[in-house]
């Protein structure tokens, strides 16, 4: 299931990284947790995302963090 329009204005509308990944959830619960086959070209690619986060200070730059185990 692609993502419909309704969606993509609920992320469009977002004001916090709160909202942002409420707004994320809710789109991914309703296929099964997994984000819609479009998310890519739709929100990513299409600049959407920057644009949002970047609207409150955030960004959607992937983070990769090591995690080390101390015993």
């Amino acid at each position: 299931m692609n993502i419909t329009e309704t969606e993509i204005q609920m992320l469009e509308q977002c004001k916090s990284e709160q909202e942002w990944g409420n707004a994320c959830d809710s789109i991914k619960k309703v296929r099964g947790g997994s984000y819609p086959s479009d998310w890519w070209p739709k929100v990513m690619l299409s600049g959407l995302a920057n644009r949002v986060l970047n609207s409150f200070g955030s960004t959607s730059e992937i983070k990769i963090s090591v995690l080390t185990h101390s015993s």
